[in-house]
């Protein structure tokens, strides 16, 4: 059976060109990296979405590493992809002592090819009031470790307007009457992102993670795109993704780097 092949906008958007640093977070002015750190949290790890160089490896890690020193960072999270360069950065990286956090891969699907089933008692609401907004946020903090908004009625505000201009939206997944899950979805270039899923643990392989995908490719195809994308550790949601008719395009790891003081 021949594998299904995606525009390269598809691949596009889980990579260098579609990465985005996450509400709060400031980004750093370095040509070679995509840097950002959130500011409120100095301890935090700084974050380095992607690394893009034709420059030698090690001489890079240890500019990298000096910029990272003297903007504050105590650790960096290094995200590595498929087409990441200078090639040999990664292997540097491990070696300087790095641990490896995440390990997922990429998928996607045409977005028409049909809806998850939804399980008794789980059903799927939009972000649209502070409510489902505290819910939304409170998820995240459990599940990731999120920072905390400083302001969650101009984060409101925020989600409200991607839904008004079509540019994205949130979802609250409930279980029973209670809300035990989010997710977002994004509808960029006829492409929807899917990114933000959380269940908390005492809900989970109960149907919700496929409640709030059924619910974000439904508005992914309201809105017009062709195609869904996301990321999905190898032990939770990818057997479910790929169950629904995902095809893995590719991977990516995250290390943790001791960056020291």
């Amino acid at each position: 059976m021949t594998e299904p092949t995606f525009p390269d906008i598809v691949l596009q958007s889980l990579t260098r060109h579609g990465v985005l640093p996450s509400r709060g977070y400031v980004t750093l002015g370095h040509y070679d990296a995509l840097i950002c750190h959130y500011p409120p949290e100095p301890d935090r790890a700084f974050v380095v979405h992607w690394t893009r160089s034709e420059r030698d490896p090690a001489e890079l890690f240890g500019e990298l590493t000096a910029y990272l020193r003297d903007a504050g960072a105590r650790s960096a999270e290094w995200w590595f992809r498929d087409d990441s360069t200078p090639h040999g950065l990664e292997e540097i990286v491990l070696a300087a002592g790095a641990e490896t956090v995440e390990d997922q891969a990429c998928v996607a699907r045409a977005v028409n090819k049909g809806l998850p089933e939804i399980a008794p008692g789980v059903r799927v609401t939009l972000v649209e009031d502070s409510t489902s907004l505290d819910a939304m946020v409170d998820i995240g903090v459990e599940v990731f470790e999120s920072p905390e908004p400083p302001d969650r009625a101009e984060l409101l505000t925020e989600v409200l307007d991607e839904l008004h201009r079509a540019t994205g939206a949130w979802v609250v997944g409930w279980l029973d009457g209670e809300p035990v899950g989010r997710a977002r979805v994004g509808f960029e270039s006829n492409v929807a992102p899917l990114v933000g899923a959380a269940v908390l643990p005492h809900a989970r392989r109960r149907g919700v993670y496929a409640a709030m995908l059924a619910a974000r490719l439904d508005l992914a195809s309201t809105v017009g795109c062709h195609t869904a994308v996301t990321k999905a550790r190898r032990t939770q949601s990818l057997p479910i993704l790929l169950r629904e008719g995902f095809t893995v395009i590719g991977h990516e790891r995250a290390h943790l780097l001791d960056i020291g003081p």
